[in-house]
């Protein structure tokens, strides 16, 4: 009977340890969701005011941003949170308009996940090359991307013309054939 009876208590008190690990467990949990859900605010609050300070200029409004990210997150190892903390990053750059935007964030997936950068430090870089585009070929320079005379000088008048749509296509094509 002594036997049964410490039987009993040991796995009364083991019952007890992992009741205790439970609601450990469960209190974890709900805090991870809790800042999870408070992070996913700041993104979309940042988001919207990255949209309202640029004047939309972009072109893209947060729902259309969400969804872009949505899909990003799909086929990167990056979270639609990771994601659109770049895209706010890229829309400080209002020269990174319209169709240009999203062929941007790709670039910026790209690069990430190929270099091991983060998605926001990809979004600077790739945003400033884009921003300018007849410095963003220096800077992509000293990166270790190649371009040619022709491609500088094409650039250059892109620029000049007003034609800034064509100037960064051709830095994205070299993005895109890099990545």
């Amino acid at each position: 009977a002594v036997m049964g009876g410490i039987g009993n208590l040991k796995g009364a008190v083991l019952g007890a340890i992992g009741g205790a690990i439970s609601v450990v467990g469960i209190t974890s949990a709900i805090a991870k969701i809790k800042q999870e859900t408070i992070d996913a605010e700041k993104e979309q609050t940042q988001l919207a005011a990255a949209i309202k300070s640029t004047g939309g200029a972009a072109g893209w409004s947060v729902e259309r941003l969400n969804a872009m990210a949505d899909s990003m997150e799909k086929t990167s190892t990056f979270s639609a949170g990771q994601i659109n903390q770049a895209q706010t990053r890229m829309l400080s750059y209002a020269g990174v308009v319209g169709d240009q935007f999203p062929r941007a964030m790709q670039a910026v997936i790209d690069m990430s996940e190929r270099m091991g950068y983060e998605v926001t430090a990809s979004a600077e870089t790739i945003g400033k090359a884009l921003d300018v585009p007849s410095e963003g070929l220096t800077a992509l320079s000293k990166q270790g991307f190649r371009f040619t005379d022709a491609q500088k000088e094409l650039v250059k008048q892109f620029e000049r013309t007003g034609q800034t749509a064509k100037a960064q296509d051709i830095i994205l094509q070299a993005l895109e054939s890099s990545y």
